[in-house]
Parts: C-alpha cells; sequence; structure tokens
C-alpha cells in the first residue's frame, strides 16, 4: 500500500504543479481578458512570463503566496477555503448518509428486488442536474415571497451561515450524487442478493438484516467507496456555480471574482485577472480532487481484497 500511496502522492505533485503554471501563464498571457478587459492591448507593465514564474515559485517555496491591494493571498484564501470545506462536507455526509440509506429500502426484503417505483424514483433523481433542481427551488421560494404574500422566505436564498443558509447550497450540491449513490447501491445490491453464498446464508434461517451486514455489505463496500469519491468530485466541479447562486463566500465564488464572471454583473475588483491568486485557487481545487481520489484509492485497498489483487497483479505490491 505505501507504494501505492507514493505513486498517487508523486503524481499529484506533477499534475499540481503543472496546474499551478498552466493557471498563472493563462492569467498573464491573455491580458485582454484580465488587465485590459474587452480590448486586445497588452498590458504595458507586465513582464515575460520567463522573468515572472520563477520569481513567483521562489515566493511560493519562501512561504510568500503574494499579494493583492497590499493584502495576501493567504489572508484572502483562508476564510473562502474554509467556508468552502464546510459546504463540501457537509454535502459528501448528506449524500453519503441518504444515498445509502434510499438504496437499501428500494430493495424489497420480499423478492430482494428492486422495487418498480424506486427504481424510476431513483433514475429520475439521478438524471436531474443539481441547477435544475436549484432553479426549480429558488423558483418557488420567490413565489412565495412575491406572490403568496409571505414576509420572507421559507429558506434563505443567499449568504453564509451555519444554519439554514447551509440547506438550499448543500441540497443542490448533493441532490443528483445522492440519487446516483442510492441507484448504485441498490444494483448492487440487488446483485449481491442473487448469489449463491446469499442463498445458503437465507437457507440456514438468517434475518434479513443478517444477510445484508455480514455477507453483502462487505463485497458493496469497495465500489461504494468509489461512488462516493466521485461524488465528491462532482461537488467540487459544481461548487463554483453554487457558490456564485447562493452567494456562498467560498472559493468557488473567489475563482469567479478573480477571473472577472459575476452573476450580478458588477465590477470586477481587486481581485480580477491577479495571476498570484488565480495560480493558487485552481490548485486548491486541483488538490480537493486528487485528495479524493487519494483517499478512495486507499480505503479500497484496505477494505477489498480484490483490489489488493488487481494491483499486487499490475505489479503495484504492498511495501
Amino acid at each position: 500500500m505505501i507504494r501505492l500511496i507514493l505513486r498517487k502522492l508523486v503524481l499529484m505533485a506533477i499534475i499540481l504543479v503543472l496546474l499551478n503554471y498552466v493557471a498563472y501563464h493563462f492569467a498573464i498571457r491573455h491580458p485582454g481578458n484580465f488587465y485590459f478587459p474587452f480590448s486586445n492591448i497588452p498590458n504595458p507593465d507586465a513582464a515575460p512570463i520567463e522573468s515572472q514564474y520563477p520569481a513567483y515559485v521562489q515566493g511560493v517555496l519562501r512561504g510568500d503566496l503574494g499579494s493583492v491591494a497590499g493584502v495576501t493571498v493567504m489572508e484572502i484564501i483562508r476564510e473562502p477555503v474554509r467556508n468552502s470545506l464546510i459546504l463540501l462536507v457537509t454535502a459528501l455526509a448528506v449524500t453519503a448518509a441518504a444515498g445509502l440509506f434510499f438504496g437499501f429500502i428500494a430493495i424489497s426484503p420480499r423478492t430482494w428486488r428492486i422495487r418498480p417505483g424506486a427504481l424510476l424514483f431513483l433514475t429520475a433523481g439521478s438524471s436531474m442536474p443539481g441547477f435544475v433542481f436549484g432553479a426549480i427551488v429558488l423558483a418557488l421560494l420567490m413565489y412565495q415571497l412575491l406572490y403568496a404574500g409571505a414576509g420572507a422566505t421559507l429558506l434563505p436564498i443567499s449568504g453564509f451561515g451555519l444554519d439554514a443558509h447551509l440547506i438550499l447550497p448543500v441540497l443542490v450540491l448533493s441532490i443528483q450524487p445522492t440519487f446516483h449513490l442510492a441507484k448504485v447501491t441498490a444494483g448492487l445490491l440487488e446483485s449481491e442478493l442473487q448469489k449463491d453464498y446469499i442463498q445458503v446464508a437465507n437457507s440456514k434461517g438468517l434475518t434479513w438484516s443478517h444477510i445484508i451486514r455480514r455477507h453483502a455489505w462487505p463485497n458493496m463496500l469497495s465500489p461504494l467507496l468509489v461512488t462516493i469519491g466521485h461524488a465528491l468530485r462532482l461537488m467540487v466541479g459544481a461548487l463554483v456555480i453554487v457558490e456564485a447562486v447562493f452567494l456562498w463566500p467560498g472559493v468557488g465564488r473567489l475563482a469567479l471574482l478573480a477571473i472577472g464572471l459575476r452573476l450580478d454583473a458588477g465590477p470586477s475588483g481587486a481581485f480580477f485577472g491577479d495571476p498570484n491568486l488565480i495560480a493558487i485557487l485552481a490548485v486548491i481545487m486541483g488538490s480537493w480532487l486528487l485528495i479524493a481520489d487519494l483517499i478512495t484509492a486507499v480505503l479500497a485497498y484496505r477494505l477489498d481484497h480484490r483490489v489488493r489483487v488487481a494491483l499486487e497483479t499490475s505489479g503495484v505490491t504492498p511495501a
């Protein structure tokens, strides 16, 4: 397993370095998009990338990520990183708990098959993008506010808070991954329940819960972990839009401000086009995706002997 982790870490380092360079290069090489919007006039004060990037890397190695408008990049990203992690961790917990629950109750204890109604429900839910669900919920809340005579919406539709403000962003982030996880869980459980060893366990008079807990669940764990890891990657990808729509002050919204995209059509602000900020934001979001892949691979290796056999066959043996 140590070799597996080392290989993942080396690959992660290479990808993050390349991501950092591309993001910094993009900010410098596109002055028409950043320094002088709506024109193709290069920034006269910008030094060539060949001289800027090495100096930036030297500063990073010293722990200096640069500054924007007199404020260090570290201070700028500290709160957004915390806020985005709160949103991601909460959404992942909701997805794991609700997805597994819906997946298990979708199986009929009488037939050991997926209930037809549950299959239709899970298929429809896993096919609906989160932003569509979010648009429907926002439309209902605005109808309640504007036409139903309510003094306020049932749930906060924007802003930050570790209270009801979390509900809508978490729901939009987790709705599609939850239904997808539930559909995968139900499919895996149905497949396991049809196998011979389950039939033998049933013939011994074991209870339904005992059969699932002691026999079916261990063989389902590895693919379910992979599915949860995939769900986390989907959430990181959707983070930018969700934070922008609900005005959640996280990394995704900060990234939009840095590249000059605002849903309210307001001015770009001091963060607009800063290469130091854009480069570190790209690394942060890329690292979350790669860490999710690393954790999923390690857990799958530890919990499923079939993964270990496959890796050992490919030459990645534990140290």
